[in-house]
């Protein structure tokens, strides 16, 4: 993932309410990652409360340094000034995201549990829990944790993604047609979806694909 992806996916749940000094600090870290951290840095040592430290947090994963980003995340979600248990659900669901890319899949479990006691009803934390369980090959758990988050509304490509991979892992190669044609309807340039796409082709299971409102499932052709 992209240094300006991974801050939008993560500034997509960031404290709220946020503060303008908040909005441009992350600015500044997309534009320069260097100088962001440093102002974020300064920010937290002026004593900018949980705000100055997410950001400092998102600049760390964007600089390269996913478990420190990692480990600053829980460190947010643990303090008063966070939020009620949603908000700091959020932030123990990013923590799992950064212990992931970091390479830390139990720690990225942890997190995602944790988070889950705090806000059980939370659909969206699905989506992380589906990354966690790819990461450690938990194939059933992936398309379980993929189908309860659809169901809560909430989506995404990259786990219809990990859906389909998970499928293939377990043999079902019509399955994951239909989340790539789920990924696809989505995001009809995601590289992933498109390479897993050409992949099943080869299978023998062709896959059509809409680019509009994704059509009613009658599974896809082979």
């Amino acid at each position: 993932m992209s240094i300006t992806a991974t801050l939008l996916a993560l500034v997509a749940a960031a404290l709220a309410p946020s503060s303008q000094r908040y909005q441009d600090c992350i600015s500044l870290v997309e534009a320069d990652i260097d100088r962001g951290r440093a102002s974020a840095q300064q920010w937290t040592d002026e004593g900018g409360g949980a705000n100055a430290q997410h950001c400092l947090a998102l600049a760390d994963i964007a600089a390269g340094f996913a478990k420190l980003g990692a480990a600053r995340l829980e460190q947010i979600a643990q303090r008063k000034d966070a939020g009620d248990d949603f908000i700091r659900a959020r932030l123990l669901s990013q923590a799992a995201s950064a212990w992931i890319e970091a390479g830390e899949t139990d720690l990225a479990e942890a997190a995602i549990n944790a988070a889950f006691e705090l806000a059980p009803g939370a659909g969206e934390l699905y989506l992380t829990a589906a990354k966690v369980y790819s990461a450690k090959n938990e194939w059933l758990q992936v398309v379980a944790a993929v189908r309860t988050a659809t169901q809560s509304g909430f989506v995404s490509a990259e786990t219809y993604v990990l859906s389909g991979r998970a499928h293939i892992a377990l043999g079902d190669y019509v399955a994951a047609a239909e989340d790539v044609v789920d990924a696809l309807s989505l995001e009809p340039t995601n590289i992933d979806a498109l390479v897993l796409r050409g992949e099943i082709q080869q299978t023998g299971v062709a896959i059509d694909v809409y680019y509009d409102d994704p059509p009613e499932k009658d599974g896809p052709k082979k």
